[in-house]
């Protein structure tokens, strides 16, 4: 992504708001498109070819939100970023409703904003006040607006927001959870937007863990591991008034559970532990492994799939930890010597 030319469009803005984002991008190659015609046949011709669509929302207009919902309409509301005034409290609602991919404030430092495009370009979330004010202080209905996956969204964003180690984990750990869910099958995990919702919030419940244990640079404690360690329950009691489906609850509150029955927080063993907790744990190791944390280095992704081989009948379902070999490496795995961080499995 930082070799790639950033492709755009703007919708909404002048050419003042042009060239504030050519200025706040003028270290890398990007472009910048200001199409004449924004009707939903038009940008889906283009959708497939543009990373990031910027949508600048006044509050004066009838309708600020009606280019969000058509943007929802042809499926880019992943990819798109919105830019609105700072105390614009509808705007930022009906944007988390419908599921954007970022929102900030229009009175953003230039750096803010170049990191906001460029985060949403690699396929993170970023929310900015008063998106977040929204997030924090209003319970959100998922079965309305933008359906569960706009309220899943809402509140991985919030956790971004504390926990600053891990940033875009939410998403990445989602598609390769849904990538072995495709070819698992597995009744309870077929794949669909709930499941996805569900992965998204694994860890929804660090929303109540102190920032100061999230973002530990070292090692933990035994007290402050047994903190972190509730995050599971913590999650399920938020998502229990806001009606998401079994599955949701079930990867929140299992998805830290071991084959063997080691881990929390209830010890389940086997199959006794929900199909889409035992699909989604495999995932969460591997991202969890592969990205930068503040107490060690990433290893490569065929390190980390290996050791899931390593622990397959210990922490992971053998035939699920089988089919992530078959999926995610193309050859024959050999057995790690020593075992991975804790911190990790």
């Amino acid at each position: 992504m930082d070799d790639k030319t950033l492709r755009l469009v703007l919708i909404g803005g002048d050419s003042a708001a042009w060239l504030e984002i050519s200025e706040a991008l003028a270290d890398r190659s990007s472009q910048i498109f200001v199409p004449r015609d924004v009707s939903p046949s038009a940008l889906g011709e283009i959708g497939s070819e543009i990373d990031v669509v910027i949508v600048i929302t006044s509050p004066s207009e009838p309708d600020p939100c009606s280019p969000l919902r058509m943007i929802r309409a042809i499926g880019l509301q992943r990819r798109t970023l919105v830019i609105a005034d700072a105390d614009d409290q509808r705007t930022a609602a009906e944007a988390l409703d419908i599921g954007v991919a970022g929102y900030v404030r229009r009175s953003a430092a230039t750096e803010h904003l170049a990191t906001s495009i460029v985060h949403v370009a690699r396929g993170g979330v970023f929310y900015d006040a008063p998106a977040a004010a929204v997030v924090h202080g209003r319970s959100i209905d998922p079965l309305a607006g933008g359906g569960h996956m706009g309220a899943a969204r809402a509140l991985a964003a919030a956790l971004e927001l504390k926990d600053t180690y891990t940033g875009g984990h939410a998403e990445r750990v989602t598609a390769l959870a849904i990538k072995l869910a495709r070819v698992a099958l597995l009744p309870g995990a077929l794949p669909s937007e709930s499941l996805e919702a569900a992965f998204l919030l694994h860890d929804v419940g660090k929303i109540g863990i102190p920032e100061s244990i999230l973002n530990k640079p070292a090692g933990l404690t035994d007290t402050e591991r047994r903190v972190l360690n509730t995050h599971p329950i913590l999650g399920e009691r938020i998502i229990a008034p806001l009606g998401f489906p079994d599955v949701v609850s079930q990867v929140v509150r299992h998805h830290h559970e071991r084959w063997d029955g080691s881990g929390y927080p209830d010890a389940l063993t086997g199959t006794e532990i929900p199909a889409a907790a035992r699909i989604f744990s495999i995932a969460d190791v591997i991202d969890a492994m592969t990205s930068i944390r503040p107490y060690r280095r990433p290893v490569s992704f065929e390190t980390a799939v290996r050791e899931v081989i390593r622990y397959s009948g210990s922490h992971f379902d053998p035939q699920l930890a089988a089919l992530a070999q078959e999926i995610f490496l193309d050859t024959p795995v050999p057995v790690l010597e020593g075992p991975p961080r804790t911190d990790d499995l």
